[in-house]
């Protein structure tokens, strides 16, 4: 009699702690880029990935200058998520500049987009006056360009640079043709293209973008062919991958346009406890839906894109999740 009441003891302690085992909520800090930006959209949608698993768990945006930032602010106690591009996560697995050192104590829990292409966007007059039609072009025939890039020290201005360095083309050989090259954010970018201060703005950002769209409002424009030696070599450098825009994505273009696109990366540290990887992973799988709901671009999230990259090495927990939905 007493072994099984012991048995039975035992037994209920067992189906209480089952019964009681709900984690504990996952209350987590995200840093992202902008406080107004597309990365400020992904914190929301990841705040309300967990809270769709647990209305007690949250993930809180903080702001920064970028993946860069990002990555070396998960060495302390400020990120608990980070995103950062594919070619971020490739300098700091190297050492090459920006980080001083090789930085390699962070893995990977998702792709959370890989459609944001590369656009030389152009203004109609200028590729007219000077027959511009792609990027090559501009090498050959060194019109007075006035470009602008993102700010120094972003890995799209460091695209931008290396494109057209992988064509002989520096920022001081312009400034010899007569142009210039300066470096400002997607805002100032637009008002100085609209006051005909700027011929082409270039950045790695989605089709239809509000910046594009309002250039577009008061100046014909035109997009630039990239050539296959710099999508080549930006795949090669950056981990892009190559892109077509098609011919409708804009009603002033008339042909489709190859270039090569940069992929954004859901990263975490390394000593990250695999459970909660896990849990952060599943309720990401789980609830895609909340993600592409938070900008009209990301509808195109699918579970198979969480995995579309080979750069940074997926967390054990990551990958767990991944087997137990069947996408690995």
């Amino acid at each position: 009699m007493i072994k099984q009441l012991i048995a039975a003891g035992i037994f209920a302690g067992g189906l209480g702690l089952g019964l009681s085992a709900q984690a504990d909520p996952l209350n987590l800090n995200l840093c992202g880029g902008s406080p107004n930006g597309l990365w400020q959209l992904l914190g929301v949608g990841m705040d309300g990935v967990l809270k769709a698993d647990d209305p007690g768990s949250s993930v809180t945006y903080q702001t920064s200058s970028g993946g860069f930032a990002n990555i070396l602010q998960m060495q302390g106690d400020t990120c608990d998520l980070a995103i950062a591009h594919a070619g971020e996560a490739m300098k700091a697995l190297s050492g090459e500049a920006p980080f001083p050192q090789k930085v390699d104590n962070f893995r990977a829990i998702s792709v959370l987009y890989n459609w944001a292409p590369m656009q030389w966007v152009m203004t109609k007059d200028f590729a007219d006056e000077y027959g511009i039609h792609s990027l090559q072009d501009i090498a050959d025939k060194k019109p007075p360009l006035h470009l602008v890039l993102n700010r120094k020290g972003i890995l799209t201005s460091m695209v931008g640079e290396s494109s057209l360095a992988t064509l002989g083309v520096t920022p001081e050989d312009i400034e010899s043709w007569g142009g210039s090259v300066v470096h400002q954010g997607s805002a100032v970018a637009t008002e100085l293209v609209q006051n005909r201060r700027a011929d082409m703005w270039a950045n790695e950002t989605f089709v239809g973008s509000s910046a594009i769209s309002s250039m577009a409002e008061n100046r014909p424009m035109t997009l630039l062919e990239v050539p296959d030696n710099v999508i080549k070599a930006m795949e090669k450098e950056y981990g892009d991958s190559s892109y077509t825009v098609p011919a409708d994505a804009y009603t002033w273009l008339d042909q489709p346009i190859h270039t090569h696109t940069a992929a954004a990366l859901l990263v975490v540290p390394a000593s990250m406890p695999d459970d909660e990887a896990y849990r952060i992973t599943k309720d990401l799988i789980d609830h895609l839906d909340v993600m592409q709901g938070v900008h009209p671009a990301m509808k195109q999230l699918t579970p198979q894109t969480l995995l579309a990259q080979s750069v940074v090495e997926l967390h054990p927990g990551a990958k767990r999740a991944y087997e137990e939905a069947g996408l690995l």
